[in-house]
């Protein structure tokens, strides 16, 4: 028996026992306040005694037990007893039922390492099992909308008021929930200002998981919007995001897109007004224009930030939160979607949706900048132990893939494509969401080798074959295909001979059809730097060369064979840059090309060579 279990259990029945009287009498009794009195004290007790301890979740579970114990005095100093039947319901219950959550995780699973792989297992399952079942009917709202916030109640205001004019909250249909995480500013004076009856206000900072784990315990709505409070509402936005969830199967969250500098993961789109609050007239009009509800324009995605996100409330199901271990932020978005693609639910990037995003206001102060990467160093490599893979690498991302679809292919009433080694699958679904947008039918096979993406290839495409090597290929092709996509970078397959593989895909295409590839070019002037000994941690960079042997492929090189052997008029090469904390980059290529003593065709040539972190080809059957 650990050592909390015998406090907590006590702990549970006077929260119990004070609720039901809560309930019964609407005030709290003199022996209802002698049970809280009682229960404050074992909360500070509890704290005190995780001040000595070391572990993961321990710092977070002290904070949360001095929030159980300060919220519990709020209750019993309430001049009403609506007041303190407020701070019981909406703060000391929901922070002690976390507060046992977090402590059994830790000393029940995070302290025995060789139960954590069927502690996943069993989350797995209790995802797709909610996922199957059928849904609950018997909830008092239609919507449920958290906004927390740590700080920054100017834009607090910006997201609340925002809410108020683009959100029918007169039909009395959506509840509104706001979460203060130990605010130092005047965000707690403005939350209470607000008409709303669910106030959290904590007064130690414990950071994330509150929509998720705190709130959970008082959303009463069927759906459940968590609400960035540096986000801005837009005409529609609701209505917008609903209609996803009303037509489609198996969906988890949807989320808006945004103005593309203030997000990643290729969610955002280009907007030509300023990232300021003086701008956000400018801004209603854009999104006023653009929000129209457009099924052809609802991507199914592999990986996303929700910084706006409308899910089923699934919160009866323990498991349906998310994971306390990453507590500094970072990957705790791609654990999670790593979650849903495992157990079948599908996330939805709604294209036709548009909600301002200042950028990450809150979680900048800890997350990373140059020169402070502890947050990303940190939180890595949890992601790494937990699914046994990369979180960066893997995601699938393959870059100018939209514009060869675009610009190189044909009508077909039913398209058959093949890729090999999707990873978590950016590159299967972009193909889908591209044919989708077409209304063409499709047939997606998919080749791994790697058996650790075999689940996430499972849910997405219509066929899987698991080879035990990409060498084994062409036995194993008897289709012919219009696209012929390799999802991984080539640096990371295990392929004897490049060129050969090359020519066997090339050979399985049909006429108009297309052979997609990329890899990473470590001679770029970013990775060169990166190599190098600088401020830069290792685990801060996605693509640093790998120490489990990623081989180096040499760009021009191999460039110049694709060409010779399909010929440049059928070889397409692009060049991507990856964001740069490198300063000197034209300075360098300009200096390089002098060196060399080339022209300027070659002088252009070697700039690209240095400025190309990511290297796509497209080869196709007819000439560019």
């Amino acid at each position: 028996m650990q050592w909390y279990e015998e406090i907590m259990e006590a702990a549970q029945e006077a929260v119990d026992y004070v609720g039901a009287v809560l309930h019964e009498n609407g005030v709290l009794t003199v022996p209802a306040q002698q049970v809280l009195t009682d229960f404050a004290a074992a909360m500070d007790s509890v704290a005190e005694y995780l001040a000595g301890e070391e572990g993961t979740l321990i710092e977070k579970c002290r904070r949360y037990a001095l929030n159980a114990a300060h919220s519990a005095e709020k209750a019993l100093a309430a001049e009403t007893s609506e007041e303190a039947r407020s701070y019981f319901s909406y703060e000391v219950r929901p922070l002690f039922l976390d507060l046992h959550y977090q402590l059994d995780l830790e000393y029940n699973i995070l302290r025995h390492p060789e139960r954590e792989e069927e502690y996943l297992a069993q989350t797995l399952a209790a995802f797709e099992a909610a996922r199957k079942r059928p849904r609950r009917t018997d909830f008092k709202y239609r919507i449920s909308i958290i906004v927390p916030a740590y700080n920054k109640v100017e834009f607090s205001r910006c997201a609340i008021e925002s809410l108020f004019r683009h959100t029918d909250f007169l039909r009395g249909d959506i509840e509104l929930i706001t979460i203060n995480d130990g605010s130092s500013d005047e965000t707690e004076e403005y939350f209470n200002s607000l008409p709303h009856e669910k106030k959290i206000n904590l007064k130690h900072n414990v950071y994330n998981h509150l929509g998720w784990g705190i709130a959970r315990h008082i959303v009463e709505g069927e759906y459940v919007v968590y609400f960035s409070n540096d986000a801005v509402a837009t005409p529609h936005w609701l209505e917008n995001l609903l209609a996803v969830h009303a037509a489609e199967q198996d969906v988890f969250w949807v989320v808006p897109t945004c103005n593309a500098g203030c997000i990643a993961n290729y969610q955002g789109i280009p907007v030509d007004y300023e990232n300021t609050f003086e701008a956000m007239g400018e801004m209603e009009q854009f999104a006023a224009h653009y929000n129209v509800s457009n099924s052809l324009l609802w991507e199914e995605r592999a990986v996303l930030m929700p910084f706006v996100s409308v899910v089923p409330n699934l919160f009866d199901v323990p498991e349906i939160r998310a994971d306390y271990r990453y507590v500094m932020c970072d990957f705790e978005d791609d654990d999670f979607s790593a979650m849903l693609r495992r157990s079948g639910f599908r996330q939805i990037l709604a294209k036709d949706t548009f909600v301002h995003h200042f950028g990450g206001m809150t979680l900048n102060e800890v997350r990373t900048k140059r020169g402070k990467y502890k947050s990303i160093v940190s939180m890595r490599p949890v992601f790494r132990s937990k699914w046994t893979v990369d979180p960066w690498e893997s995601r699938g991302h393959l870059p100018f893939l939209g514009e060869f679809l675009k610009g190189l292919h044909d009508v077909r009433s039913v398209e058959r494509v093949l890729i090999i080694e999707p990873l978590f699958g950016e590159g299967v679904l972009a193909v889908r969401n591209h044919l989708r947008q077409r209304r063409q039918e499709s047939i997606i096979d998919v080749i791994v080798t790697d058996v650790r993406y075999l689940v996430d290839a499972q849910h997405m495409a219509d066929n899987v074959r698991c080879l035990s090597s990409i060498d084994c290929l062409e036995e194993e092709l008897n289709e012919s295909y219009d696209m012929i996509i390799v999802g991984a970078p080539l640096n990371n397959l295990d392929i004897s001979h490049i060129i050969p593989f090359f020519q066997i895909c090339h050979r399985h295409l049909r006429a108009r059809g297309f052979l997609y590839a990329t890899w990473h070019n470590f001679n770029s002037f970013t990775h060169t730097m990166e190599s190098l000994t600088n401020e830069l941690p290792y685990l801060a960079r996605p693509v640093i060369i790998s120490l489990e042997g990623q081989r180096i492929l040499p760009t021009p090189h191999l460039v110049e064979a694709l060409e010779t052997q399909f010929s440049p008029s059928f070889v397409r090469v692009g060049y991507m840059r990856v964001g740069h904390i490198f300063e000197g980059l034209e300075d360098f290529a300009e200096m390089t090309g002098q060196l060399l003593h080339v022209e300027d065709d070659e002088k252009t040539r070697v700039q690209r060579l240095l400025t190309g972190d990511e290297i796509a080809v497209c080869i196709t059957q007819q000439p560019i």
